[in-house]
């Protein structure tokens, strides 16, 4: 029987590799915030380390007070751990996804690319790999490769980018 540490262990394994598998050969640009990492254009996700000492909690707070400071909701967070624990399962190891939209910004793209719903709303993922805490997101700007090119909503995507990642700097530093 496959068990769910299992599926746990290669859930982990296989995002701790996913930021970093195409680096050696990948496109690296520029990320829209300063400070924070270059973005891999040949990946969907945007992978971050929050910096040392920097607890869950905080992580949680920079979240909500960085959607705020952006003009995002946080609309919904699963606390993976927490819920593993609720049902008995051992977990000891940190792992919240954490809903972010701009009902303005995402009016915007839905209205000219509707299928871009599929990826709503954003995510902001804090996990545990090898003992150090990390950010992922998967970047607006890359799920339109699977659309039908739309000048609107890229300029929405790009702007969708550097608001979560401006979260994501401000979380990573668990500031207010």
């Amino acid at each position: 029987m496959f068990r769910i540490s299992s599926l746990w262990a290669i859930l982990s394994v296989g995002l701790a590799s996913a930021g970093f598998a195409c680096i050696a050969n990948a496109a690296l640009v520029a990320a829209p915030v300063s400070g924070m990492p270059k973005i891999n254009t040949d990946s969907p996700l945007y992978v971050v380390n929050v910096d040392q000492g920097v607890t869950p909690a905080e992580i949680k707070l920079g979240i909500s007070s960085g959607a705020e400071s952006e003009n995002m909701n946080v609309v919904g967070s699963l606390d993976v751990q927490q819920g593993l624990q609720e049902r008995g399962i051992k977990s000891n190891t940190p792992y919240v996804i954490y809903e972010v939209c701009n009902l303005v910004l995402g009016s915007k793209i839905l209205t000219s690319s509707p299928e871009f719903g599929a990826f709503a709303p954003c995510k902001i993922v804090m996990y545990q790999s090898h003992g150090q805490l990390k950010l992922l997101t998967y970047l607006p700007t890359y799920a339109l490769r699977y659309f039908p090119k739309n000048a609107e909503a890229e300029k929405v995507a790009k702007e969708l980018d550097k608001q979560i990642i401006t979260v994501m700097k401000q979380a990573k530093s668990g500031g207010l």
